[in-house]
Formats: C-alpha cells, sequence, structure tokens
C-alpha cells in the first residue's frame, strides 16, 4: 500500500500554520512596498539552460527535472538525447535574472521589486531542511550606488523590527562586512591561499561551535602560537557573539583597527581601507536615517564568496544559532542573461527559519488565530441563519456559520476546538445589536454591534 503523506521532503500545512505563513507574507510584504519595491512571480519551472548557467556543477545535483512531453519525448528516446528539457526553480534570483533579460525595455532602468514563493530543490531531507520551501526575496536591479545597500538594509530592519512587535521576534543584530574584505585580510596576514579556504570555512560555522573547538580546528590549519593565528583568533573574539554588542553599535570599524594594522602589505592595507570606507559610509548612512538601527560590522563574515562582489550582511537573532537573512551586491549575475553588465544589490529573508521560531513560540496558536466568530444554529431554518451571517459580513465582521441542528453544547464545542472565542447567540438587526458568549469564560454579553466589532478585533 502506498504511503497517504505528501512527497518525501515536502509537507501539509494546517490550517493554523498557513494563516500564520501568509500573515508573515503581509508583513514582509507591506514594508516592502513603503519603499516602492513591487511584486513579480516567474513560472515555478524555467528551462535548463537558465538554470544550469555556466555548466551547472553544484546546481545541477539541486534540480528537479521535468520530461519532455509527448512527441519530443519519444524523439529523445529513440535518439538516445536528454529527456528533460526544464526544471524546477531551485532559487529566487537566477528566475530573476532571466525576467530581467527578457523583459528590458518593459522595466524601468533602476528595477525594485520583491518576490515570495515556493523553491524546490532535490535535497537529502533533514530537520529543518526540505525539498519545498519558501523563499524571500527583494532586489534593486540597475543601481550602482552604495546608496541601494542603505535603502535595502533600512527596510530590512523595518521588517525586522515589525517582525519584533507583530509576532515576538527575539533581538537581532544585522552585521554587515564586504566580500572581498575577508580574502584581503587573510592575505595581509600571511596565511597561504591554500590555506584562506579552510579558514574561511571555519569562520563560517563559527556561531555554532564553542570556542575552544574553533581553537583546536585553527591549530590544524596554522601554526598555533604563530602571528597569523593570534590576529586571527582576535579578530574572532571581538565579533562573536560573546562580544559586547553595544559598543559595536557606537563604532564603525575602528574597533578593529589594531588587527587591521597587522596586514604586512602597503598595497593590501590601501585596498582594504577603500574597502572600509565604503562600509563606514554605509554604515554612518543608515543610522542616520534610523538611530535605533542594529547594524554592526563584523569582518569574519562569509556569505557566498563565489556569489557576492561587494557589500554583504546578514541578520541573526538571540537565542537561533543560524542566520534569518542574508544579501548583498551581486554586479555579475544578471548581465551574464541580458548581455551587459547590470549591477545589483538585494536581501534574501530565511523564511522558513523565521516561520520555524514563530512556529515554536506560537503552541497555542494566538499568532495564527483570525479574530472571527461562529454564529449559532438556534432553529431550523438554515436560510435564515446565512441571511443573518451575510449583514454581519457586510459589516466587516469575519463569522462563520453552523449549519447542522446540535444542541448549543456541541455548537459551542466545536467553536472551541477551531480557535474561536465568540460564539454569537442572537443578531437583532433593527437595533443593530448582537448577543455574544465569550467562551474562554462562559459569560454572555449583549452589545452594540460596533462595539462587538472592536472587541473582536482585539481594539478594546
Amino acid at each position: 500500500m502506498s504511503s497517504l503523506g505528501p512527497p518525501t521532503g515536502m509537507r501539509d500545512w494546517l490550517p493554523q500554520d498557513a494563516l500564520l505563513r501568509h500573515r508573515l507574507m503581509e508583513s514582509i510584504s507591506s514594508v516592502y512596498r513603503l519603499y516602492g519595491y513591487l511584486p513579480i512571480d516567474t513560472p515555478a519551472m524555467e528551462d535548463l539552460a537558465v538554470l544550469l548557467g555556466k555548466g551547472g556543477g553544484e546546481n545541477e545535483k539541486l534540480l528537479f527535472k521535468v520530461l519532455k512531453r509527448g512527441e519530443k519525448l519519444d524523439e529523445a528516446r529513440k535518439s538516445g538525447g536528454d529527456l528533460t528539457d526544464y526544471g524546477l526553480r531551485f532559487d529566487l534570483t537566477v528566475p530573476l535574472a532571466r525576467f530581467v533579460a527578457t523583459h528590458q525595455g518593459k522595466i524601468p532602468k533602476v528595477f525594485r521589486r520583491y518576490h515570495i514563493g515556493p523553491v524546490w530543490r532535490a535535497d537529502r531531507p533533514q530537520k529543518g531542511r526540505f525539498r519545498e520551501f519558501y523563499q524571500c526575496d527583494m532586489d534593486v536591479v540597475g543601481g550602482a550606488s552604495s546608496a541601494y545597500e542603505v535603502e535595502i538594509i533600512t527596510a530590512t530592519e523595518r521588517v525586522l523590527g515589525k517582525l519584533q512587535g507583530e509576532f515576538q521576534l527575539g533581538r537581532y543584530w544585522l552585521r554587515i562586512s564586504d566580500k572581498r574584505l575577508l580574502p584581503l585580510l587573510l592575505r595581509g596576514f600571511g596565511v597561504a591561499e591554500s590555506q584562506a579556504l579552510p579558514i574561511a570555512l571555519l569562520l563560517d560555522k563559527l556561531d555554532k561551535i564553542p570556542l575552544a573547538q574553533f581553537d583546536s580546528e585553527l591549530t590544524d590549519i596554522l601554526q598555533k602560537e604563530s602571528d597569523a593565528w593570534h590576529t586571527i583568533r582576535g579578530l574572532v573574539l571581538k565579533a562573536s557573539r560573546a562580544a559586547d554588542h553595544d559598543v559595536l553599535l557606537r563604532t564603525t570599524t575602528e574597533q578593529y583597527e589594531d588587527q587591521f594594522a597587522k596586514v604586512n602589505s602597503q598595497k593590501i592595507r590601501e585596498e582594504v581601507d577603500e574597502v572600509l570606507a565604503n562600509l563606514r559610509s554605509i554604515m554612518q548612512a543608515v543610522r542616520e536615517i534610523n538611530p535605533k538601527s542594529c547594524l554592526i560590522f563584523h569582518p569574519i563574515m562569509v556569505r557566498g564568496m563565489d556569489y557576492y562582489t561587494g557589500p554583504v550582511y546578514e541578520a541573526v537573532v538571540e537565542g537561533f544559532p543560524s542566520a534569518i537573512l542574508g544579501g548583498g551586491r551581486y554586479d555579475n549575475l544578471i548581465g551574464q542573461f541580458a548581455g551587459t553588465k547590470i549591477p545589483a544589490v538585494g536581501c534574501s529573508i530565511g523564511f522558513e527559519r523565521i516561520l520555524s521560531l514563530l512556529q515554536e513560540r506560537e503552541a497555542d496558536g494566538a499568532i495564527s488565530s483570525v479574530p472571527r466568530a461562529l454564529l449559532i444554529c438556534d432553529n431550523d431554518d438554515p436560510a435564515l441563519l446565512q441571511q443573518h451571517a451575510e449583514q454581519l459580513r457586510n459589516e466587516g465582521l469575519c463569522v462563520e456559520t453552523y449549519l447542522d441542528p446540535d444542541d448549543v453544547g456541541k455548537q459551542f464545542k466545536y467553536a472551541e476546538a477551531v480557535g474561536i472565542t465568540w460564539a454569537i447567540k442572537r443578531f437583532d438587526a433593527a437595533s443593530s445589536s448582537i448577543t455574544v458568549r465569550y467562551l474562554p469564560e462562559r459569560r454572555d454579553f449583549t452589545l452594540p454591534l460596533p462595539q462587538f466589532k472592536a472587541r473582536l478585533c482585539g481594539k478594546n
């Protein structure tokens, strides 16, 4: 007998989880629209040539490929050719690049967009990792100025602040660096090229391992007590979560100057200074716009070392080991499809990670509940009941009807089972008054309709 569950690595969504997901989507989207970002969507499938880009590589291992259809499939089988022509999108950035190339001339030179939608990866399923999941991206395509980084970061912090207020998301820190900075520093500290990647990979997992383990693994790469070993460890101690981040909020890059002074090449130091000057400019502009900004400089950040071309950033939340969003400047990808160099900068929110955080904190269903009431069936005329329900809906109330002739006690139990706290016992359209029961306290009230509407929506 075949399994009745969803396909491996995919999920069914119960109403409370789907409601939470939609609320989260709208909270994020509403902020993006404030900044002039508008939604787009692209097909679930793209041509394999688009998805594989320059030769596939790791991307090919992630792909769910789609068989050709009809005569084309028959011909491919007979000729021994490739049986597939499309694939499910595995992220939202490659489809964006194809979208921009397709619609050149129809979209403005500076194109702001956000995109929330499902993607699919043929990955090994495990806890917190699925084959179908949602991504949430915002990007500016065509903007070369660092002012666009300022805008993206400011909007992102507004999103995080809104999630704190609406969903009790914990305290966050938004960390910024530059994709070019860490490789420059490692070279300047005398780290051999063969050692740079292992060190970067070790720094990338720093938030997930104790300092003693970091020291041990760093010693496996560099000679312990060497100048480079001490310098890198000094960077780590100043940038770790144990550091006083409130101090970092009052500074930009100067906290690390004693480490930067150990760069052993004047040419490399000049390149480092150029990168740092741009980061200081971005940080100062963000803080002037938002004095409550939680943006801090984080020179050991490792994000998509082959993907980004300039400033990069990520957000971490207290009590959660992984970054919940990341982004940065990527000036080379879009042009691969458009045939001309097009700068771009964006941010991808770890939608599923945030959703998991909220689900863990939402065991009682309070976050995902919808302010709705149950209209009790107390007679044998369902048509009249539905007329009353429609009148209430015309007043802006979310009303569910109980259409079976069960006793009132069963109807109250049904309401509680589906997370409804208000049951409407009677509605007097002539006087615009309503008699309701507040189920958690088993208390009845007779109220003017506007007053009940305010109570239902939690306004008083």
